[in-house]
């Protein structure tokens, strides 16, 4: 009887570790775009059927256009920390069923070791998302003049 108590409890526990409607897909599988946008494969591959993904409530610096070379550079941080934290694992996909102005689907992408997004703010190479002109500059602003990132 405790053998079956205690296989239940590694089933409770495993089962509250996966986040609720969270899609799960082998992070080896997505393709990273940037520090806060990924490609989810499809599940029948075919060209172009990718889905585009926007972390949710941050801005990771650009890596293409950029407005100057520090911005480049922590961007290819961000992204380089992403591909870190999802190769090999797996990782869980948790959409809000809202879309960007880019039609990217907004979601917080989750493996073992904690939620991507948050681990690019904690890292600092991310900023919150915030909407606007103002935001924008000021985040360009933080990529641009300081160079300790």
């Amino acid at each position: 009887m405790s053998r079956r108590i205690a296989l239940l409890a590694v089933a409770v526990a495993a089962a509250w570790s996966v986040p609720a409607r969270a899609e799960v897909i082998d992070g080896n599988r997505i393709v990273i775009i940037d520090g806060d946008t990924v490609a989810l494969p499809c599940a029948m591959p075919a060209r172009g059927c990718a889905e585009k993904v926007r972390f949710i409530a941050i801005d990771a610096p650009e890596t293409f256009r950029p407005t100057c070379e520090n911005e480049r550079a922590v961007g290819l941080r961000a992204k380089a920390r992403v591909a870190k934290m999802l190769r090999g694992a797996t990782v869980y996909v948790e959409r809000s069923g809202r879309k960007d102005r880019y039609g990217r689907t907004l979601a917080n992408l989750k493996t073992a070791d904690g939620d991507v997004g948050q681990a690019l703010l904690n890292a600092r190479l991310a900023l919150p998302y915030k909407p606007g002109k103002v935001a924008k500059a000021r985040r360009l602003a933080h990529w641009c003049s300081n160079h300790e990132n």
